[in-house]
This record gives structure tokens, C-alpha cells and sequence, in this order.
């Protein structure tokens, strides 16, 4: 009897150490190349605008596959989509490391992004592989894999570059990347893929994006060309009209992408506002604490990229305690107090900078509080999803759920560079002590809103 218990634990503790391991590289694909900007402007001689398009094009890779591949993994496999998410961002990873040219190198990291398309696949996994009292579990611990990943990411980059240089960084994504696709290959299951009747819709993906490039591209580049700018309101109306055209293709064609009638319930709808509102804030919430621990001021410390680095680590480890205590919040409380308790702890943690900033020890605090809230947020997030969606319309649920996670990320990070940029201390690049502030209070305010958004959604039937 002990033997027919404990074989299933072990399967399950397996099938999440594989499915986290693919989960974590993406994130860390896309933060580390955060401290080494100036470094690869300086190695490819471009300027610092130019040089964002590292970070931009990882993004918009990420944005527009993600769904693509959760819809793919429905219809044809999601292991099949796991190996080859994993695969093309190997190649990636290897082509960033040896490139020789700015343009070659901005194709490595389209070709990274490609990575993020593991998450659908992968819930949909655990949702059809795991057994039943284990699901949310295995769904909060995916859930904070991209917090996790993402402050690994600029920690594993800073420390790093004091060591090497930013090839090894690559090189790092590379090794990870290839363990993955191996764990993958060999400790995942076969797919039971429903036998549905398939079909492909081309327009409907066209349409997607190119409304999530031209809407992506405005966000992350608006403070590099000008809000006023022609181009950037022009992009802005363009996403708008390509919108409503893929609105209109996918309640027209017989397999769409998306079916739209999920993205109308109530949970999914909600669920993909809050992910949105966390991911502003989390990210918002990156950068300011970033540039507060490398601001010089006069009661304060400085520190260097590395140290701030450190200071996120632990988010990180909140994230992780989070991922590790939130299945079982999800299966006692439901998902509407996991929610709001994960806004509350986030909006507290950020809220706290506002009023003392002057030691590490504020910084490190207020990082593990709001990653404990983002952790627990973004776990809610995905049940509320979960307990919504069909099994065989999960990967493209899930996958829309990070299209608004990635542009609720973008957007939080480019409206606190704007707020850090706008206002310097005067005869240098270091933002006063009010700008760190104004960005503080936007991304409380934007956790705050998570936790208030529960209370208009239906009750999970968890």
C-alpha cells in the first residue's frame, strides 16, 4: 500500500522539478541582459537607445509566441511544444554568445524569446498529468517561476560580469537551456492530447502580432523616441485597429487562435487585468529599487549593479516561499483572499520605501515582502484561470494571461524610467529622491488595485 502512495509523489515531485527547471530560463533570458546594456553598447559601438532593442526584441518574441505555442500545444502536443520552445531558445542562447554583430545578436535574442512559450504547455501539464489534490500546489510553484527567474536573471548577469564578461552570461542561458530540453525529453510523460477536430487559423495569428508588435514596440520605446512623437501615438492607433480586426477574425473563423469567448468570462477576463496590474508593479518595482540602491545620497548607502542585484534576491526567495505555501492557501481559503492577501503584501512592501529608504535593510525588506505578494498574486491568478478554462483551450488561455503579463511588465517598466528620468538631481543622471518616491506610489497603487480587482470577480469554484 505504502509503495502504490508514495510512487505517485515521486512522479509528481519529478514532473514539477522538470516542468520548473523549463519555467525558470525564460525570465532569466530576459532580466539578465539588464546590467550588461552598457556593456554591449560599448562592445557593438551602438548607442544607448539602440542598444534596448536587446531587452525589446526579446519581449516582442516572447509576447506574440507565447500564445501561438499554447494554442500549439493543445492542438499537437505540449511536450512537443516544450522541446521545441526549449530547443530554439538553445540556439539562441548560443548565437548571443558568439555573435560578432549587433544585427546577429538582436536575432539571438528573438529567437530566446521564444522560451516563454514553455509556460502554457506546461500548466496544461500539470493540470492533466497531476493528481487532483496536488494541482494547485504544482500551479502556485509555476506561478512564481517568472519572479523567481527574473530576479535570478540580473543576479546571475551582475555577478558574472564583475567575473567575465557578457558572453558568459550566454553562455550560462545556453547550459541551462539544453539541461532543460534533457530533463524534458526524458522525465516528461506522452501527451493524451484530446482527439478534437483541428484547424489552423492564420489571420487570426497575423492579426495578434501585429497588434502586440505595434503596441509593444510604442510602450518600450516611448521613452526613447518621445511620447509625442508621430511614431509612437502612430503605433498606439495601429495596435488599436489591429485589435478590433483580430476581435473580428476570431469570432468569424472556425478554429481560432484564441476563442474569444474565453477571454470574455468573467475569471480569465479579470484574471488577465490583475496579471497586467502585478506585472506594472513588479517590474516597476525592479527598476526603482535598482536605481535607489545605486543613487548616491547623503544618510544613505551606494551601492554597485551587482548590489542592487542582490537586494532583489530576496523577491526571489519570497516568490519561492510563496510558490511553496500558496496551493495550500488555494485549497483552504479559495482563490479571492489568495489574491487579495498577495496585493495587500505587495502594495505594504512597496509602500514601505516610500516612507524609509535609508538602509539595506529597507530594501531587502520591502523586496521579500512584495515578492511574497507577487508570489501569492500571481498563484491566484493562474487558479482562478484554471478552474475556468476547459483542459483543451488551457494553453491559449494561459498564453493570452502572459500576453497581459508582458505588457503590463513593458508598461510598468517604461513609466517608471519616465518618472526616474524626469526628474535628476541637478548637474547629474541620478534621480532626486521624489522621483523614487512618485515610482514607489505608482506601483503601490498598482498592487493596491489588485487586490481590490477579487471583489468584482465570481467566486472561484475552488
Amino acid at each position: 500500500m505504502t509503495g502504490t502512495v508514495v510512487a505517485p509523489v515521486r512522479r509528481s515531485r519529478l514532473l514539477l522539478a522538470v516542468l520548473l527547471l523549463a519555467m525558470v530560463v525564460a525570465p532569466m533570458a530576459q532580466t539578465a541582459v539588464m546590467p550588461m546594456l552598457p556593456a554591449l553598447a560599448g562592445e557593438f559601438g551602438v548607442s544607448a537607445a539602440a542598444v534596448s532593442w536587446v531587452m525589446t526584441a526579446n519581449l516582442l518574441a516572447a509576447a506574440v509566441g507565447t500564445p501561438l505555442f499554447g494554442r500549439l500545444g493543445d492542438l499537437r502536443g505540449r511536450k512537443l511544444v516544450l522541446i521545441l520552445c526549449l530547443s530554439i531558445a538553445a540556439v539562441g542562447a548560443l548565437l548571443a554568445a558568439l555573435s560578432d554583430s549587433y544585427g546577429l545578436l538582436i536575432a539571438a535574442r528573438v529567437l530566446q524569446g521564444a522560451g516563454a512559450g514553455v509556460l502554457p504547455p506546461a500548466i496544461s501539464v500539470i493540470r492533466a498529468e497531476l493528481p487532483p489534490k496536488r494541482v494547485a500546489s504544482g500551479l502556485a510553484l509555476v506561478s512564481v517561476s517568472t519572479g523567481v527567474g527574473a530576479a535570478f536573471g540580473i543576479l546571475a548577469s551582475g555577478v558574472l560580469m564583475v567575473r567575465w564578461n557578457y558572453q558568459s552570461v550566454f553562455w550560462l542561458l545556453l547550459i541551462l537551456s539544453l539541461l532543460a530540453l534533457v530533463t524534458v525529453v526524458w522525465g516528461l510523460p506522452a501527451d493524451r492530447v484530446p482527439g478534437t477536430e483541428r484547424g489552423a487559423d492564420p489571420w487570426g495569428a497575423l492579426t495578434l502580432a501585429l497588434w502586440l508588435l505595434a503596441l509593444l514596440i510604442a510602450i518600450s520605446q516611448g521613452n526613447t523616441w518621445g511620447w509625442t512623437d508621430w511614431v509612437v501615438p502612430g503605433l498606439l492607433c495601429a495596435a488599436m485597429v489591429f485589435v478590433i480586426l483580430w476581435c473580428v477574425v476570431e469570432r468569424r473563423v472556425r478554429f481560432p487562435v484564441v476563442d474569444m469567448t474565453l477571454l470574455t468570462m468573467r475569471p480569465v477576463a479579470f484574471g488577465n487585468i490583475a496579471a497586467a496590474l502585478s506585472a506594472f508593479g513588479m517590474y516597476g518595482s525592479f527598476i526603482a529599487i535598482s536605481s535607489l540602491a545605486q543613487t548616491p545620497r547623503e544618510s544613505g548607502f551606494t551601492t554597485t549593479a551587482l548590489g542592487a542585484g542582490l537586494m532583489l534576491l530576496p523577491s526571489a526567495a519570497g516568490n519561492l516561499l510563496a510558490g511553496m505555501t500558496g496551493g495550500v492557501l488555494l485549497n483552504r481559503f479559495g482563490s479571492r483572499p489568495t489574491l487579495v492577501l498577495g496585493g495587500i503584501l505587495s502594495a505594504a512592501g512597496v509602500a514601505l520605501l516610500v516612507i524609509k529608504q535609508n538602509t539595506e535593510l529597507d530594501l531587502y525588506l520591502a523586496s521579500a515582502l512584495f515578492g511574497i505578494g507577487t508570489g501569492f498574486a500571481f498563484t491566484a491568478i493562474r487558479a482562478y484561470i484554471n478552474d475556468a478554462v476547459p483542459l483543451d483551450q488551457l494553453g491559449a488561455a494561459n498564453g493570452m494571461n502572459v500576453v497581459f503579463r508582458t505588457i503590463g511588465a513593458a508598461a510598468g517598466s517604461a513609466v517608471t524610467g519616465a518618472v526616474l528620468s524626469s526628474d535628476q538631481v541637478l548637474g547629474t543622471h541620478w534621480p532626486t529622491q521624489a522621483a523614487h518616491e512618485t515610482g514607489f506610489l505608482i506601483a503601490t497603487g498598482t498592487f493596491l488595485a489588485t487586490a481590490i480587482l477579487p471583489f468584482l470577480i465570481s467566486k472561484s469554484r475552488r
